[in-house]
């Protein structure tokens, strides 16, 4: 799903085959902005467009949902949303700069179950960002300066808080990073830090935090994104080499520490978005590029693998977005036909199809110290039914090919095959394809 901004505003469907469009959808062309979300199962779109909320199916462009924001006595304009992976419940906004109203709705009406209004304590009270958990239980919303965190189903306020405390009125207006089950969340600002909490069964509580280095300006951190099983934590930033030159840097970073695993400079211009495959094991990464085309404006990573892309896309303008399908098989990027820094439009949508053939895909590279040596621990549980996880060390950059073999010593499957960077790792080996019997890895 691609939303248009420029001329002939409107949400486009596309299947994943060609660029043919399934159906488009034209909004109002009051909008200054076109929020789009979908479901998982991409059965449901989501839409907040100028005073109205809409829900369409991949099926027709005719919504089966409108929520009108005149309907309120201080109306707002529809901001960003999310909606959950089923498509069953939405979290949309009328988004105002003196207060904003949060709502969840189930999507079969668009009476609301939830609302809370968000008075800001600091700057604007315009909702920038609205991200659901991966397990659809939690949702992160962000103004300019705050953060907070609600219950998807009740509204229940979780946490609140400043997204820079040393400098409140210095913050973003980019999306929040959220973990899988929404236990750890991750805030960036303008003075280039990204702070991480983790919740503790009553509050979120603060970690660590990172800032990238300001030189004669503050460089920014411009985009976040979370891992579902929130082992890592990836950002992009905006790096201001003087007042009109700039650079882009992807930060990838252990959730429990401050130090990056790896990082990739060299971008030409901010990195606009980050996104992760579910498993994590593909990160995406959408770029501005520079002005004069010298750098790539789309990069994809093998994330347990470092800062060397597995792709990368030169284009003649700057994209704005990149988001990576759940099995890290497809991405799809889109932004401006010409420099985000220059005069003119047009729009530009790209959908690559990625071979993960070789990427570990049920792979987790666990905290702690680097190990020693090479070592290949003990399963468990086993016996097993049907999965079990294996736990391997790898004491520096290797390639690493993890096999499992029969009672006849014939090879069953491989399960890792490719470079990894130093550090523990356990792999959750489902055998369920399999017969019953004696394994050996």
């Amino acid at each position: 799903v691609s939303s248009w901004d420029l001329n002939n505003k409107r949400v486009t469907l596309y299947g994943n085959s060609n660029s043919t469009p399934v159906w488009d959808f034209f909004v109002s062309p009051n909008t200054g902005q076109n929020n789009i979300a979908v479901s998982d199962t991409g059965g449901v779109i989501a839409t907040g467009s100028y005073h109205n909320i809409y829900l369409l199916t991949n099926s027709s462009n005719t919504p089966f949902f409108n929520y009108d924001l005149t309907m309120l006595p201080d109306t707002g304009i529809a901001g960003p949303l999310d909606i959950t992976s089923r498509g069953d419940f939405l979290i949309a906004c009328a988004s105002r700069s003196d207060s904003s109203t949060i709502f969840g709705f189930n999507s079969g009406s668009n009476v609301p179950v939830w609302s809370f209004k968000v008075v800001p304590t600091v700057s604007t009270g315009l909702i920038q960002g609205v991200r659901i958990s991966g397990n659809d239980s939690v949702v992160i919303v962000n103004t300019y300066g705050e953060y907070l965190v609600f219950r998807k189903n009740t509204g229940q306020l979780l946490g609140r808080g400043l997204i820079n405390p040393a400098s409140p009125t210095s913050g973003t207006q980019s999306p929040q990073g959220i973990s899988g089950d929404g236990s750890i969340i991750a805030t960036i600002n303008y003075r280039g830090f990204v702070r991480v909490y983790e919740w503790n069964g009553s509050a979120y509580v603060f970690q660590w935090q990172h800032q990238e280095p300001p030189g004669s300006f503050y460089n920014w951190m411009y985009a976040v994104d979370i891992t579902h099983n929130g082992d890592f934590i990836a950002v992009g930033t905006l790096n201001f080499i003087t007042a009109s030159s700039y650079d882009g840097k992807v930060k990838v970073f252990h959730s429990t520490n401050s130090t990056p695993v790896w990082t990739f400079s060299g971008a030409g211009d901010e990195i606009s978005n980050v996104s992760f495959s579910k498993s994590g094991n593909i990160l995406s990464a959408s770029s501005y590029g520079s002005i004069g085309n010298s750098t790539d404006d789309l990069y994809i990573f093998k994330t347990f693998s470092g800062n060397v892309p597995l792709y990368s896309l030169n284009t003649p303008g700057s994209l704005y977005w990149a988001h990576t399908s759940d099995d890290g098989t497809t991405v799809t990027s889109g932004g401006k036909a010409i420099h985000a820094r220059s005069f003119g439009n047009g729009g530009i949508y790209y959908n690559i199809l990625v071979d993960t053939n070789d990427v570990p895909v049920s792979i987790t590279h666990n905290s702690g110290e680097t190990p020693g040596s090479y070592k290949l621990h003990q399963n468990y549980p086993n016996p097993f039914n049907p999965s079990t996880d294996i736990r391997f060390d790898v004491p520096k950059s290797s390639n690493v090919l993890l096999t499992v073999y029969n009672g006849l010593g014939q090879e069953v499957e491989q399960l890792v095959k490719g470079e990894l960077n130093a550090g523990s790792y356990t792999y959750s080996f489902n055998a369920s394809s399999h017969p019953s019997g004696l394994y050996f890895y």
